[in-house]
């Protein structure tokens, strides 16, 4: 953020885009976006070394100026110093920014701390519940569909023990047939000789 001289920026300048509080030792990059140091630590340095908001490579810029020990935009710094004190004071001591008054307007916050979190693990759960009532029918319809081809094979394999019988008995009737014939051919081949 380039700050022309004798110009007072307003709080909302000020802020950081990434955590939403007031600059804290401020660090502006090539490309003319700042924030604070702690975010760049966070975001950029130990991150993937590109601007969070435009993905512009700053690799060889941060190595430079940490070598130089000049990431901090001192000026701007000395002017959030002296121009929000009160603030500063405040967001040294982790207190958060809704005390942070610009014009009388509140600064809204875009969450309270633990809210991202708890909206995300109850969107977890909601998903979860709908993945296990999905997996539960899944598996009632699977359950379904198996007995029902049981019922068909065993269905089945009683026709085939059917039929089977069937032959059976009738093999057996042909084969009683046979032996009575036979049995009778043989009593008259013995009687004539």
């Amino acid at each position: 953020m380039a700050v022309p001289k004798n110009t007072i920026p307003s709080l909302s300048e000020c802020q950081c885009g990434i955590c939403m509080e007031i600059l804290m030792e401020p660090v502006t990059l090539p490309c003319n976006h700042t924030l604070c140091n702690a975010c760049f630590q966070s975001t950029v340095e130990k991150a993937n070394l590109c601007c969070p908001f435009c993905r512009r490579r700053v690799s060889s810029w941060t190595r430079y100026h940490t070598r130089r020990n000049s990431l901090i935009n001192k000026e701007l710094w000395e002017i959030i110093q002296r121009h929000y004190p009160k603030e500063c004071k405040l967001r040294a001591s982790g207190q958060g920014s809704e005390e942070i008054v610009d014009d009388y307007r509140p600064v809204r916050l875009l969450s309270k701390p633990g809210e991202l979190r708890r909206e995300y693990e109850e969107e977890i759960s909601k998903v979860e519940a709908e993945r296990r009532a999905n997996e539960e029918e899944e598996n009632k319809a699977s359950e379904e569909y198996i007995q029902k081809l049981l019922a068909e094979e065993e269905e089945e394999e009683k026709r085939q023990a059917e039929k089977r019988r069937r032959e059976m008995e009738e093999q057996l009737k042909s084969d009683e047939e046979l032996a009575r014939k036979l049995s009778i051919n043989i009593v008259s081949f013995g009687r004539e000789f």
